[in-house]
């Protein structure tokens, strides 16, 4: 941290460390060393001082005032060696440009640059430069008696104040894009704070409070809006303004308005990882080259991975048009084969469907037929497709994968400008828990795919990539031909935790934040935001003004648990209603990710109670709105079947970390019981449709007969797309079933049957190898 800072948006402050300097003896002296600090790059002659702050005086009377304003200054500013602050000589005054200052007028504008260059959008440097516009360039600053610097800081309040809107325009967009639209909300709202008399800027939010399920919110904003239209200018809202209100309301008819406003909880910047990005960009320079590349993000868990490459995408998405499909892996879930890549493919066709149909037009028949296989959604976009016949052996197995490949690469082909591609970018997040298979055709594609520009951009947990890990021996393949690297995040230094904690609180109690996360975080990323949520949580941290909190009371004084992360994670549900406790508890069986409308049916409540104990959980970011695809262009009239909003759908744990502490706090009883009350649900609800899911519950609920049948489903539907390794471990669980109950049988007639059983299913476990 620099050894003085000064700040000068939204008031002036100077600060040494923790102490905030005092001592200026006029506003005037106070102008100056703005004016100097907003021109550090630049020496001003002392006849140009003393007009421009004292023009009513002589110029002898004025030269001594400025003389008098340095003494002052030179005075109150430390000055401990190295260079110094202010350079003088008998002509000229300027701040040195070399001196231990930092300005929060030049971090903005460093910020606003670096999260524009080039046309980008970088989501890390945007949503910093708004951290550090607290509001207008010395906000209620008054200085008798000059015109000058009166015209100046007017034409830098305004240069400043469009900067800032631009940048808070841009980070409501690519939240929308990406569908986190609770984070939009938070720049929405800094958007009117700065453009209260914007219809624009309210119909921002409007919008967003309504994709984020929060329409009495959204209509609360409009009423807000018209109050001050009519009180303030003496008109009425705009047409389009009203129009937007009246869909929303179309659907609200049935809700009693919220009175009160809650604020969204703190946003923690993404900070520190300025090497990993670049590193990170290196990889993208190489794929734009037209190369098929495989980038792996390792770290241990909550080290921020999944958060680091989704803000590196959304800059190089704004820079250049990209195909960003994701997929995942889970814990503790069914084991589906090639899970990642059918989460991939199906992203393909629900967002990209006219890429998806001109790049099956551009494949051969027999391609097409493999992948239906994988993804029967296909057939909604080519009926015509004839029923696959079965595959066989590693011939088989290898043509699925070449069909794959081929398919990938049309997609880079198809809606492209002649003698252009696309750039396609795979994100396959937690590896770590990836089926055999998915690993497999992993690593076909990136030892055998040709035609790029293709990204296969993965993470990892680093503590689960030991060396014989096949993950490793991809990446360590890929590495001695140049088609593969591998990047290791670290953990946050002190420095980077007390740029955090300022950026939240401001200099004046950014020392007392940035002790408490050093020594409770001990630099983990995931700990640090739990531990901010935590804060917030018991409104030891408060929202304050222009978008910064502040600390109501003493962190020494917090009784938190001594244990690990998952301890603090499990006090903070504990502090939610019992009703939403049990209701994240069930969602933590469904797995991390789940949909609502299985949750309710499965807790027997009203869908009223689901969706207030989703709001909340939303509210205090334990879970958050999933989608499988990247980004989407809505149109005005689908905010209406959108505004059913984010209550409704599906959702994910905001991180594994959470629903793991959740699950695994159960009664192992009260588990076993709550995994058959999803099964029952399950089997009500989609009948063979989620064998695997099926066969998962069952097994956990110790529902070893009524496991048999989706279980011999899940292998046949595994082996149908040559999914051997999991078509193995379904094998084996049914092996390990069918001896259970051979062994629990009350006669020995139904244990020879169940002992015959098991001995077909051996056979077909051998013919598997």
């Amino acid at each position: 941290m620099s050894k003085i800072r000064v700040r000068l948006l939204g008031g002036f402050e100077v600060w040494e460390g923790e102490r905030q300097v005092g001592g200026f003896e006029s506003q005037k002296v106070r102008a100056l060393l703005a004016y100097l600090a907003c021109n550090r790059r630049r020496s001003f002659s002392r006849d140009h001082l003393a007009g421009f702050l004292w023009p009513e005086r002589g110029t002898e009377t004025a030269r001594h005032a400025l003389r008098q304003a340095v003494y002052n200054l030179r005075s109150v500013l430390p000055d401990e060696g190295g260079a110094p602050l202010l350079l003088i000589n008998n002509l000229e005054i300027g701040l040195n440009p070399e001196a231990d200052c930092w300005l929060d007028v030049e971090a903005f504008e460093e910020d606003l640059r670096l999260g524009t260059e080039r046309e980008a959008v970088d989501l890390h440097h945007l949503s910093s430069a708004a951290q550090l516009y607290r509001g207008e360039l010395l906000a209620g600053f008054f200085v008798k008696d000059s015109p000058e610097f009166e015209e100046w800081l007017v034409t830098e309040q305004v240069r400043l104040r469009e900067a800032a809107l631009e940048a808070l325009r841009k980070l409501i967009e690519s939240y929308r894009r990406r569908r986190e639209y609770r984070f939009g909300v938070h720049y929405a709202r800094r958007l009117v704070a700065i453009e209260p008399l914007s219809e624009e800027a309210h119909r921002e939010l409007m919008r967003l409070f309504a994709l984020a399920g929060q329409r009495n919110r959204a209509l609360a904003q409009y009423e807000d809006l018209l109050n001050r239209l009519r009180v303030e200018l003496g008109i009425e809202p705009l047409e389009e303004t009203r129009a937007l209100y009246e869909s929303i309301l179309a659907e609200s008819l049935q809700e009693e308005a919220e009175k009160r406003e809650e604020p969204i909880g703190p946003l923690v910047p993404l900070a520190g990882r300025g090497c990993t990005l670049e590193r990170i960009r290196d990889s993208w320079f190489r794929v734009l080259e037209g190369r098929v590349h495989l980038t792996l993000v390792t770290g241990e868990e909550g080290i921020g991975k999944t958060r680091l490459i989704k803000s590196f995408l959304d800059t190089t998405t704004s820079r250049r048009r990209a195909i960003v499909l994701k997929g995942r892996c889970y814990e503790l879930g069914p084991a589906i084969g090639y899970r990642a890549f059918l989460e991939v493919l199906r992203a393909a066709v629900a967002d990209e469907a006219e890429r998806a149909e001109a790049a099956l037009e551009a494949i051969s028949p027999d391609v097409r037929e493999d992948l239906a296989r994988l993804v029967p959604e296909l057939r909604d976009l080519r009926p015509d497709l004839p029923e696959p016949s079965p595959l066989e052996g590693l011939e088989g197995r290898r043509r699925l994968f070449v069909s794959v490949s081929r398919f990938l690469e049309a997609l880079c082909r198809s809606g492209s400008l002649e003698g252009e591609c696309d750039p396609l970018v795979l994100f396959l997040d937690d590896l770590q828990f990836a089926d055999g298979d998915t690993l497999d055709l992993l690593g076909f594609l990136a030892s055998n795919m040709d035609q790029g520009p293709v990204w296969l951009l993965a993470a990892c947990r680093s503590e689960d990539l030991y060396r014989d890990h096949p993950l490793s021996q991809i990446v360590r393949r890929g590495e001695k031909t140049g088609r593969a690297t591998r990047l290791e995040i670290e953990r946050l230094g002190a420095a980077v935790l007390e740029e955090i904690a300022a950026s939240l609180v401001g200099e004046a109690q950014a020392a007392e934040l940035a002790g408490f996360l050093v020594e409770r975080s001990d630099g983990l990323p995931l700990a640090a935001t739990e531990l901010i949520n935590y804060l917030w949580d018991e409104e030891v941290l408060a929202a304050g003004v222009a978008g910064r909190w502040t600390l109501t009371s003493p962190l020494r004084d917090l009784a938190l648990p001594a244990g690990e992360l998952d301890d603090l994670i499990r006090l903070r549900v504990r502090r939610l209603p019992s009703s939403t406790r049990r209701m994240a508890s069930l969602a933590s069986i469904m797995g991390q990710t789940f949909d609502a409308q299985l949750l309710q049916k499965a807790e027997d409540e009203h869908m009223a109670v689901v969706e207030i104990g989703l709001e909340l959980l939303l509210r205090r970011w334990l879970v958050r709105q999933f989608a499988y695809i990247w980004t989407s262009n809505r149109r005005e009239q689908d905010i209406v079947l959108w505004a059913k909003g984010a209550r409704r759908g599906s959702f994910e744990f905001a991180h594994t970390r959470i629903r793991s502490a959740l699950y695994h706090e159960l009664n192992p009883i009260r588990r076993q019981a709550m995994h058959t009350q999803v099964a029952d649900t399950l089997e009500r609800l989609r009948e063979d449709r989620a064998c695997e899911d099926l066969a998962h519950h069952l097994l956990a609920g110790g529902q070893w007969e009524r496991a048999l049948p989706p279980l011999e489903q899940a292998i046949e539907r595994a082996l149908s797309v040559m999914a051997v390794n999991t078509a193995r471990h379904y094998c084996d669980r049914v092996l390990e079933v069918l001896g259970r109950l051979a062994y629990a049988a009350r006669s020995e007639d139904k244990a020879e049957g169940w002992r015959r059983e098991r001995e077909r299913f051996r056979e077909v476990r051998e013919g598997l190898g």
